[in-house]
């Protein structure tokens, strides 16, 4: 299966036709990199139900920082990203 045969099978109908639209406006060369990308993210990220990677980060407003390890078997996490400006 190549990748974007996996693309699209994951994909929801309407995000597969939104993904073809925005990278068909793009140069080749931009196209390319951002496939590449997507590919290497895809194909390392974990599975679903596998354990988490281990990462730190700085709580806001603090200078503490934060390992997800340390909430394992303890408590629920979610994760929220977005921009707070």
């Amino acid at each position: 299966m190549t990748f974007q045969e996996m693309l699209k099978e994951r994909l929801s109908p309407t995000d597969w036709q939104r993904l073809q639209a925005f990278t068909a406006s793009m140069a080749p060369e931009q196209r390319a990199a951002m496939m590449q990308f997507i590919a290497q993210r895809e194909t390392h990220a974990p599975a679903v139900g596998d354990e988490a990677p281990d990462f730190e980060l700085p709580r806001l407003d603090s200078t503490e920082r934060v390992r997800l390890s340390s909430f394992r078997h303890h408590k629920p996490v979610a994760l929220i990203f977005g921009s707070y400006t």
